[in-house]
């Protein structure tokens, strides 16, 4: 999967370097990523409508299991702020960055068509760089902090891309509330991100 979204990656900026992409293409790319986002949307919406039991085995297994998505947003926006200190961006700017929480093509797009291309860029590599880091850092987290804790470096790819590294070395109970936090976060991306912007 990171391998896969590095490759991809690469060959975007490749191909806008010599310009070898349809022109139609580049003229709609805008329209073609956010109706890609909605159709995701739309699928994980579906994914989440399908187990009816979800968040009635949530609400069983641990009452404070939401507590978990209130640290991952309180601490990436405590983050988010004290990294402006050592870097280029603002404040407002790096809010905005880490605001994505993870969700490295929304937070891109909606960065790009409210501020500039060169944040959303930023936001991008940095929100993929998060989910690579978490796919590290989540086995060892589980391990020596605890299940619920080796969550939170996912932030919204908890519900689909790293939840089967949660699962794995955290427990079913964990995925269960990964799955839950993934969504909130994923529900909050487009609500604070133009908070900062």
């Amino acid at each position: 999967m990171i391998i896969m979204m590095i490759l991809f990656t690469i060959l975007g900026v490749v191909a806008a370097q010599f310009e070898i992409l349809p022109q139609i293409l580049v003229e709609y790319s805008g329209n073609i990523t956010e109706y890609s986002l909605y159709l995701l949307l739309l699928i994980i919406g579906y994914d989440i409508g399908k187990d009816k039991n979800a968040v009635l085995r949530l609400i069983t297994k641990d009452k404070f299991a939401f507590l978990v998505p209130v640290g991952t947003v309180a601490g990436t926006l405590i983050g988010g702020y004290f990294a402006s200190f050592f870097i280029t961006l603002n404040a407002k700017d790096s809010l905005a960055v880490s605001a994505g929480f993870g969700w490295y093509s929304l937070s891109a797009v909606i960065i790009s068509k409210m501020k500039s291309a060169d944040l959303g860029s930023i936001a991008f590599l940095a929100n993929v760089f998060r989910e690579m880091m978490s796919i590290v850092l989540i086995p060892v987290i589980a391990k020596r902090v605890g299940p619920y804790v080796s969550i939170t470096p996912a932030g919204a790819t908890s519900m689909d891309t790293t939840l089967p590294i949660i699962e794995k070395y955290a427990g079913e109970s964990a995925a269960i509330v990964a799955f839950a936090h993934g969504f909130i976060l994923s529900a909050l991306v487009p609500v604070i991100v133009p908070m900062f912007l």
